[in-house]
């Protein structure tokens, strides 16, 4: 077993703090080669100063050319550590999203376990934001700012009057980017989530997009993207305009502030108490010490949205749950037990399942009756550990479902949800899982257990057809037929289908019963949602779900007569397996293509 984190900390909280102290140590370094920059940024000044007040003074050719080449010395030097320390910078950003990625990843996928309606990749793209902060300008502005004592320094060294010019003009600054910030903060974050608002909006509709030209609904939606983004526009147009209006100051000023010092040096040259190199050189360090500080103010919505981005971060990965350490169990073999269960969406405090009791042994077939919004659906995800169990607990070979690894368990079960909906990719990688080492016979032989290989081969490009995001190019009975595949690969011992049928035609339904009568053959735990009869001819139980209940539980022989009226159910007899000839001439029968069948 692996070992648990200390006290309240989880993995994703360690990798975050992990990720913390590797910043600090590059940024230790950061510093040092900044300190080497900043001291060499002294060189343009010194070297007026030298020019002003010693070769003028002397007349002397060779000084002016040993200073010329000992200051294109020093540039070159002052560019190759500017360029490492940018290279530092954006190896720390890379370095810092490497190592959380994962975590991240894994976060964005417990929130959206947590409240699917939302749909959000928050984490991922704080994540993104704050990468794109380490190699942007910002940053090493921020750290030039430390280093602005050295310049007043030498300002001092010039004469007291430069220094306390310079400072006074640093605290004005200063109280600019304070107010900047005050003012700012709270626009700039309500223009990014209304920016992700109407991002938002627009995927939606663009996944819906022949629902909403179907019905008429372009103009509406447009209309409520429009609102959304007219919101979005004019906050960020308000936080622009105010942070513009800082930038402009703090320029105008920074400006102001050099030319002044022209002024004060002139008129200590004029009474003896300077030189014309010295305030040539106090204005150009002056320039220098200041300059950060206008960065900073100018770069002032990245520096907040960058900020943003890590509180939203960290305070996903905090709220990240932990993943439950787990044991190396052997393969299961389909014995599923429920005591008690309550349960629910995880973002809804309210049970949609009261008091489940059930059990099936190895190679037993449920059928879950109910009315629509009875908890079939919620059943199947709660037996799947998708939904946690708030009381009682679900039992697959006596172990706890929650005590399995999400990475071991997941191929051992077969699911097709009540939605079908499958992966950018080809019918081959969905079938597979997107299991990079599959072999061409698994994923044959699943798609021949689900009745749909001969459907697959008539697909433009066969087993290598793209189906589109969420496989739009596929009907939705190919989507259907393509999920059983998925569902089937690699024989596993424990299959769960919701409403199965729900959009097949008559060959689509065969083939189905022909993959229902073969898991019954091979001893595999299966449990079927349905609505259809002819989808439990096959099933040795049934389950009927009310309100979140199961009032009826049992063999089902004895369970259908109760529920259903006499004669209610046509077909009771299981179908024969179709051959595999007509399954051929029917794979037709699936129309092919976007919006057909």
């Amino acid at each position: 077993m692996s070992r648990q984190p200390t006290g309240q900390e989880t993995k994703a909280v360690i990798a975050l703090r992990d990720a913390v102290r590797d910043s600090r140590g590059i940024f230790l370094t950061a510093g040092i080669f900044g300190l080497a920059i900043n001291i060499l940024m002294l060189t343009g000044p010194l070297y007026m100063l030298q020019v002003y007040d010693r070769v003028l003074a002397s007349q002397s050719i060779p000084t002016l050319v040993a200073l010329t080449v000992l200051v294109a010395v020093l540039y070159t030097t002052l560019g190759f550590l500017d360029w490492i320390r940018q290279s530092i910078f954006t190896d720390a950003g890379s370095r810092f999203e490497d190592k959380l990625s994962d975590t991240a990843f894994e976060a964005v996928i417990a929130e959206n376990m947590r409240d699917p309606g939302k749909l959000s990749d928050r984490t991922l793209s704080s994540l993104r934001v704050i990468r794109k902060f380490y190699s942007g300008p910002s940053l090493a502005a921020v750290f030039d700012i430390p280093f602005s004592p050295m310049f007043y320094a030498v300002l001092f060294m010039l004469h007291w009057a430069y220094g306390a010019w310079a400072i006074f003009g640093t605290v004005v600054l200063v109280i600019l980017a304070i107010v900047n910030k005050q003012v700012s903060s709270k626009a700039v974050a309500r223009a990014e989530e209304l920016e992700r608002g109407a991002q938002q909006t627009t995927m939606e509709v663009m996944r819906n997009v022949e629902v909403m030209e179907a019905m008429g609904m372009r103009g509406r939606l447009a209309q409520r993207w429009r609102g959304l983004s007219d919101e979005s526009d004019e906050a960020i147009r308000k936080s622009s305009h105010s942070m513009g209006a800082f930038a402009a100051s703090t320029k105008v000023f920074r400006l102001f502030l050099q030319s002044a010092i022209l002024g004060l040096g002139a008129y200590l040259s004029i009474v003896g108490l300077s030189t014309p190199g010295a305030m040539i050189a106090a204005s150009i360090i002056m320039g220098r010490a200041i300059t950060p500080i206008q960065s900073v103010v100018t770069q002032w919505r990245t520096i907040v949205t960058a900020g943003t981005a890590w509180q939203m971060l960290k305070q996903q990965m905090e709220s990240a749950p932990d993943e439950a350490d787990s044991m190396d169990l052997p393969p299961i073999q389909g014995h599923l037990r429920l005591e008690n269960v309550y349960s629910g969406p995880p973002s809804v405090k309210e049970n949609t399942l009261r008091g489940i009791t059930m059990e099936l042994e190895p190679g037993d077939m449920l059928g879950v009756l109910g009315p629509s919004a009875s908890g079939k659906s919620s059943l199947g995800r709660v037996i799947l550990g998708l939904w946690p169990s708030r009381h009682g607990v679900v039992r697959i070979d006596g172990a706890d479902v929650r005590s399995y690894s999400r990475d071991k368990l997941g191929p051992q079960i077969g699911y097709m949800p009540q939605q079908v909906d499958l992966f950018a990719g080809s019918v081959m990688e969905n079938i597979s899982r997107f299991d990079p080492e599959a072999s061409p016979q698994d994923i044959v032989a699943a798609a021949q257990a689900a009745g749909c290989h001969h459907l697959i081969l008539a697909l433009p490009d066969g087993y290598n057809t793209p189906v589109g995001v969420g496989g739009s190019y596929l009907s939705a009975g190919q989507r259907q037929r393509v999920g059983l595949a998925r569902a089937l690969y690699k024989d596993p011992n424990f299959v769960i289908l919701d409403e199965p049928n729900s959009n097949l035609d008559n060959a689509g339904d065969q083939a189905l019963a022909n993959a229902l009568h073969a898991l019954k053959q091979r001893g595999a735990t299966t449990v079927i949602i349905a609505h259809r009869p002819n989808a439990i001819v096959h099933c040795t139980k049934l389950a009927v779900i009310e309100s979140g209940e199961l009032k009826a539980f049992g063999p089902r022989d004895e369970i259908l007569p109760k529920v259903l009226p006499k004669g209610a159910v046509p077909g009771v007899r299981p179908a024969q397996p179709l051959r595999a000839a007509d399954e051929s001439d029917r794979a037709n029968g699936d129309r092919q293509g976007t919006g057909q069948g």
